[in-house]
């Protein structure tokens, strides 16, 4: 017998051993899955807060030995089995252990599960004779004969989601465009348009149509040239942050902000109203309905969706619009349909009313611009070229569109303007009272999922822009393996100024847990140990790094536990936290752990800084009843101030910033740029557009003195902040030295140097073991980093007034991780070094020298 076979013996079987160690195993394969399922999930978030939050989660749940916050299926096991096949020993008698503790919570047939087969090599013979050995039956026993039908429908539902994930790159696209841009303003639009005329409307319709389909496209080119986007978890504030500055993504929130607000506002109103319509209950119970299922969803934090969840639902909204319009149409009438009504024809006095509720609501029907980014992050590891993403997002819209002009042709064509006028809710009660019950069937299925989801997306919104204003002071419980991971600390700000510390476990010294401390400060490394056993601050280091006292690095580390092998930490920082390096668990709790269930209200007063966070839903409750009792209440008012104020922004005026930013400082080039796109009357003309809608609206259109104020405070700020990033140097060319080691292809790894948005051939230096190569490129590929010892770079910067670093590796799965490397920068008379695993693997430098010096050099590696 080998060795390898002695590794585990039956007695030990017996003794329950191999069960422990593959209870340990399947607990670290559930747990990677889960995370790997949250995180492909589409998230209603601006910045990475949210995403900390849920990584800090898990990584609680390993050091505790908890249940993961999500427990994964055995559909998601089969799903991602390649992904978690690294952590199966190759011992078959573990394999045969891990087989049965499997079959053991989870019932499945040997047909659907061929990738986890795999995985556990349950087809290999030797795997098979362990089994039977030890648990006196054959293997093919942990398969079931067949599957309950909750089993057979969950199986189903699971191949129609890969099915649908798994279409061509601009299918994808174009689909999920139309599913996270399908807006609830179109129930509004033939209310709003209802005093123009149904075919005045279409014609406008096409022109902001058109309009949106150019801005959709400058969005899908801004990041499609972003690597971020194509090999990292970015979200759309970094791409903002990335390219226009800390001013850009603090104006972006802000008027996300205003836009999310006013929407959730509208869909309490519109949902309520609508539902009050169709019921004997009252809207304002409605709202108060709406209000405590909210809280529900929030407390479950069930906010986030599949791409598959979120295609069913949009198809769903898409195939009951088509039903209603075919339904209108059967009741169209000739004196509606050509009923015109505009300013200074056929006598006809100019209404700035009427013009706020076409113009804001038309502008509300585009709001797929902050969700290209999530959008790229399915589409663009499949095709980097962006070219599918840039056609999907283009075909997406266009076919909003086209449906917009049928929805606005039936139902305006079918319901005469005075009655559509006088509606406070949506179009489907005017609709209904027309057609017949049909359409309060279907139309109550369509506002319950349409604004529905609006209220679940707006919210999610709301809750996280909350949390990055105003951050908690998270407390988790970490588990450190001795040098196997570091934990990154940085405060909020800047984060090319900000200090940045990395903790370390060293083991053991003198029975005390011992660490080190590496801190990234003013382009300096300092590197110091330190030992305790309770409690420790870093206000102790103060007095040797003063310069530390400029931010707010408050830290406290509590030990919990332990020896030699691993350390139990709380954290308490208000600091930001990323976790590098290799899981340890501990799964001595897992038995008591697992079953747990949090109440409702229990997990409600549990949630750290919950009920800060929910307090602009509290307000949009508020509201919402104070207008129900005023009798104000308008579900198309609202989106038509919402879509002048937040919409001339998001989808107007930044696309254009961000191309024009993005063509000097981003990484790549997309496979298909528009002519048109590039011609510098286009950004000017767009930027003109969008900032004389504000204007226009604060100045002439709008009576309210509060509104007129907002239209005018919110253009005031656009304009000046346009100023401000300009000097700062948003549109400034951008020098980017990437290093990335592709793991899908046996470590191959590639050296790209751009310089202004296109490839820059520069002088580069390689140094191995064996010698030094030279090179003058603009790309350079390697084999492997393995024996790359050095790297430098010649830079010359005419025309360049930034410089950046980034190195990582990626996956297939949109999942870059830090490279460890060390950086020295030298730009005129200053010498800086970094640490690329304390910032993220980039650095971003000002260039104040016509040429600059680069060098990497590769430490040994210790973390995976």
């Amino acid at each position: 017998m080998s060795s390898e076979d002695e590794l585990i013996s039956r007695e030990e079987v017996l003794g329950g051993l191999p069960a422990k160690r593959a209870n340990t195993i399947l607990f670290l394969i559930e747990s990677r899955t889960a995370q790997i399922v949250v995180r492909s999930r589409v998230e209603f978030s601006l910045t990475e807060q949210a995403a900390t939050e849920r990584d800090l989660a898990f990584l609680e749940a390993f050091a505790l030995g908890n249940a993961p916050p999500l427990h994964p299926t055995i559909q998601h096991l089969e799903r991602y089995a390649s992904q978690w096949a690294s952590l199966v020993p190759e011992n078959p008698r573990l394999k045969a252990a891990i087989a049965h503790a499997l079959s053991q919570k989870y019932t499945f047939t040997y047909q659907t599960v061929p990738h986890i087969r795999t995985a556990l090599g349950l087809d290999e013979k030797a795997v098979q004779m362990a089994y039977s050995r030890f648990y006196r039956k054959q293997l093919l026993s942990i398969f079931a004969s067949k599957l309950p039908p909750i089993e057979k429908w969950r199986w189903m539902t699971a191949a129609i989601a890969l099915r649908v994930e798994s279409l061509p790159p601009f299918w994808l696209a174009s689909i999920v465009t139309v599913a996270l841009g399908l807006p609830q303003a179109f129930l509004a639009l033939p209310i709003a348009v209802a005093d123009v005329g149904p075919l005045v409307t279409i014609a406008f319709l096409l022109i902001i149509g058109t309009i949106n389909i150019l801005t959709m496209a400058c969005m899908a080119e801004a990041v499609g040239r972003s690597s971020d986007f194509r090999y990292g978890n970015s979200f759309i504030k970094q791409l903002v942050s990335n390219y226009l500055g800390n001013t850009g993504s603090f104006i972006l929130s802000l008027a996300v902000g205003i836009r999310v607000f006013l929407i959730a506002l509208a869909c309490y109103i519109g949902l309520s109203v609508t539902m009050a319509s169709f019921t004997p209950i009252p809207a304002a119970l409605w709202a108060v309905l709406l209000f405590g299922g909210g809280l529900y969803l929030r407390s479950r934090k069930s906010l986030n969706f599949t791409v598959a969840l979120m295609v069913l639902l949009a198809a769903i909204n898409v195939s009951l619009l088509l039903i209603l319009s075919l339904l209108a149409l059967g009741h169209i009438q000739l004196e509606n349909l050509l009923y015109v009504n505009l300013p200074f024809v056929n006598g006809h006095s100019f209404q700035p009313q009427i013009l706020q509720r076409i113009l804001g609501v038309s502008l509300m029907l585009y709001f797929g611009h902050v969700y290209v980014g999530e959008c790229g992050k399915l589409v663009l590891p499949r095709d980097s070229s962006a070219t599918s993403l840039i056609w999907g997002s283009v075909a997406g819209t266009a076919f909003l569109t086209v449906l917009f002009c049928i929805w606005v042709l039936a139902v305006n064509g079918a319901i005469s303007p005075q009655l559509l006028a006088g509606q406070s809710g949506t179009a489907l009660e005017a609709l209904a009272l027309q057609v017949g019950s049909i359409v309060t069937v279907l139309g109550a299925v369509l506002v319950t999922l349409l604004l529905g989801m609006a209220w679940l997306r707006s919210s999610s919104l709301l809750v996280n822009l909350v949390k990055e204003w105003l951050p908690a002071r998270p407390k988790p419980i970490l588990r450190l393996p001795r040098q196997q991971a570091i934990l990154i600390f940085h405060p909020c700000g800047n984060l090319n100024r900000i200090p940045h510390i990395g903790l370390t476990y060293l083991g053991l010294e003198d029975t005390k847990p011992k660490f080190r401390l590496d801190i990234q400060l003013n382009g300096n490394l300092h590197s110091i140990d330190i030992a305790f056993t309770e409690r420790w601050e870093l206000k102790e280091l103060l007095n040797q790094f003063p310069d530390l006292g400029k931010w707010d690095t408050r830290l406290t580390l509590e030990v919990r536990s332990f020896n030699q092998d691993n350390v139990c930490l709380q954290v308490t920082s208000p600091m930001l936290l990323v976790y590098e390096g290799d899981l340890k668990a501990d799964v001595s709790n897992l038995t008591n752990e697992r079953h747990k269930q949090t109440g409702f209200w229990k997990n409600i007063l549990n949630q750290h800084h919950l009920f800060l966070s929910i307090s602009p839903l509290l307000l949009v409750f508020l509201l919402t009843e104070w207008l129900f009792l005023a009798g104000t209440q308008s579900f198309t008012s609202v989106l038509a101030f919402a879509g002048v104020l937040g919409n001339s922004l998001v989808g107007g005026i930044f696309p254009v910033l961000l191309l024009v930013s993005s063509r000097r400082k981003g990484e790549l080039i997309p496979g298909v740029v528009f002519k048109i796109l590039n011609h510098p009357l286009f950004s000017v003309g767009m930027y003109s557009l969008f900032l004389a809608i504000l204007l226009v609206h604060g100045l002439f259109i709008w009576e309210n003195s509060l509104a007129r104020i907002c239209a005018l405070g919110i253009a005031a700020l656009s304009l000046g902040a346009t100023l401000i990033m300009k000097r700062y140097g948003a549109f400034a060319s951008r020098v980017v030295v990437e290093l990335r080691e592709d793991q899908q292809q046996g470590g191959r790894s590639l050296f790209t140097i751009t310089a202004g948005g296109q490839p820059k051939i520069v002088e580069v230096l390689l140094g191995y073991a064996e010698g030094e190569q030279h090179h003058q490129t603009a790309a350079i590929e390697m084999p492997s980093l393995s024996s790359l010892r050095y790297a430098t770079f010649q830079l010359p910067s005419m025309g360049e007034t930034e410089l950046r670093v980034w190195a990582h590796k990626s996956n297939s799965q949109l999942n870059s991780q830090i490279l460890p490397a060390l950086v020295e920068v030298q730009n005129g008379n200053k010498n800086m070094q970094f640490d690329l695993k304390l910032s993220n693997g980039r650095i971003l430098l000002p260039l104040v020298s016509d040429r600059c010096w680069l060098k990497f050099t590769f430490p040994e590696r210790s973390l995976s």
